[in-house]
């Protein structure tokens, strides 16, 4: 008996040791050790992953604010003597830019660190000029899918200070070296056709005006009815397309039309037009403008004009007939929106831009010969051409809010002898008349009475012996 109890308590002891030395291992895999504590442990583990991970959203947003910050692009226009265009002339000012649309225009701005800072001082500063009318500057398709941005062409234009310019129908920015942000509208003008040659063809249009002006007397007729009538029928539209959709637009102003127009009867029949149907109309050569300025004016139609294109006089009529470089001044002293052009739009060495006198500043120059005043001539190629192209929101003058679009010249814009230093479109220096062949040997360091130099043309290939 003895024996018996002796060795089962031996059992227990072994067991009692066995229970001991296995005890670790057993808590280790989620025994009750591990099931016991287990909240207790896993807690504080848990609020550590928490304040790491509230920590990384906190370096994440601290990275993206860093990321933002660099991101911001500014650029710096200091010095020199402003021309605003709508409020006047500024001296000693900064011109600061975010991203390509200016943001403060004072004197003591403080100028971001990291900010491009080109310094004007001494030079004179314009908003940059708007082609109301070009070619060959922009591609033949979508002018950010077909333009050749590193094009001579774009060169030679960014040189006589264009920045934006009417490209077919579509209104384009000259960002040399980059598509983004280049078109600033499409579709701006409804294109009609109304020649007093042709008075079958200006019927059928009177016909469509009349048609569609019936259609919207309709809809509105139907709107009221269905306050009341629930069962009440909707016009049909399915017919408006085509040139019915373009009059559709015109009428409730949603477009504006352009006439090829030079006769004064030409333009007096634009103007009754205009008048009969209440639509917007830009008349395009209106070469006799100038006989039939208040008309114009009454009917609220705008013309683009070449102050110095010549036409014959018609001796046969009794009235004032042909071509005067008083075009413009009359009509703007009338009332009439004008934008100036070149006789040729295309760039050529002779044309909208170029080394002669035939380029785009120097045609708005002649205006001045006819009368208007310097700011008023360079109105119409800066806010007035904007205006006409209703891009007005976003160019033709250097205000907070618009595009950083400048051009920086040595001298007043419509001298002949005046060259263009720099050309900057969305807050971007595009040309620098120093670091491009084309005309950085003309006068480099400003001097008007320094001896002309050994011509090259259009590009230096090297240094000339």
């Amino acid at each position: 008996m003895g024996s018996r109890v002796t060795v089962a308590a031996r059992r227990l002891t072994i067991l009692a040791v066995l229970a001991i030395v296995c005890m670790p291992s057993w808590c280790a895999w989620g025994g009750p050790r591990n099931s016991r504590r287990g909240s207790d442990e896993k807690k504080p583990a848990a609020e550590e992953n928490g304040k790491d991970a509230a920590a990384a959203d906190d370096e994440s947003d601290d990275e993206k604010k860093k990321k933002k910050v660099k991101e911001d692009r500014f650029f710096a226009l200091r010095g020199g003597i402003v021309h605003t265009v709508s409020r006047g002339e500024l001296r000693d000012v900064t011109i600061l830019v975010k991203n390509g649309k200016v943001v403060e225009i004072d004197r003591g701005v403080k100028i971001p660190e990291g900010a491009e800072v080109l310094d004007a001082r001494d030079f004179h500063i314009y908003p940059g000029l708007i082609a109301a009318s070009s070619g060959g500057i922009f591609g033949s398709g979508a002018p950010e899918e077909s333009t050749n941005v590193y094009s001579l062409s774009m060169t030679l234009a960014l040189a006589g200070g264009i920045t934006t310019a009417l490209a077919g129908n579509t209104v384009v920015k000259l960002t040399y070296g980059s598509v983004d942000d280049m078109v600033v509208r499409r579709d701006v003008f409804k294109k009609l056709r109304y020649s007093t040659s042709d008075p079958n063809q200006r019927r059928e249009l009177r016909a469509k005006f009349e048609k569609v002006r019936q259609y919207l007397r309709d809809l509105e007729a139907y709107e009221e009815d269905k306050k009341t009538d629930p069962d009440a029928e909707a016009p049909e539209d399915d017919w408006i397309k085509g040139e019915f959709k373009t009059c559709l637009q015109l009428l409730k102003h949603e477009a504006v039309a352009k006439i090829d127009a030079n006769t004064a009867q030409e333009i007096l029949s634009a103007s009754g037009l205009a008048t009969r149907y209440g639509i917007g109309i830009v008349v395009v050569g209106a070469v006799e403008g100038w006989t039939v300025a208040s008309q114009m004016a009454r009917a609220g139609l705008s013309a683009i004009v070449t102050p110095r294109r010549q036409w014959p006089e018609d001796q046969e009529l009794n009235r004032p007939t042909g071509s005067s470089i008083e075009n413009a001044a009359v009509l703007y002293r009338s009332g009439v929106p004008v934008a100036v052009v070149p006789g040729i739009s295309s760039i050529t060495t002779w044309g909208l831009a170029g080394r002669d006198l035939l380029h785009l500043n120097m045609e708005a120059a002649f205006a001045v010969r006819g009368g208007l005043s310097n700011e008023e001539a360079i109105r119409t190629i800066t806010i007035d051409a904007a205006r006409l192209l209703g891009v007005d929101h976003r160019v033709g003058s250097i205000e907070i809010g618009k595009d950083a679009d400048f051009l920086v010249c040595d001298g007043d814009l419509l001298h002949y002898m005046t060259h263009i230093r720099w050309t900057v479109v969305n807050g971007r220096v595009v040309y620098d008349k120093q670091k491009d062949t084309l005309f950085d040997h003309i006068r480099p360091d400003g001097d008007r009475d320094a001896p002309p130099p050994d011509d090259y043309w259009p590009r230096s290939l090297g240094a000339t012996e």
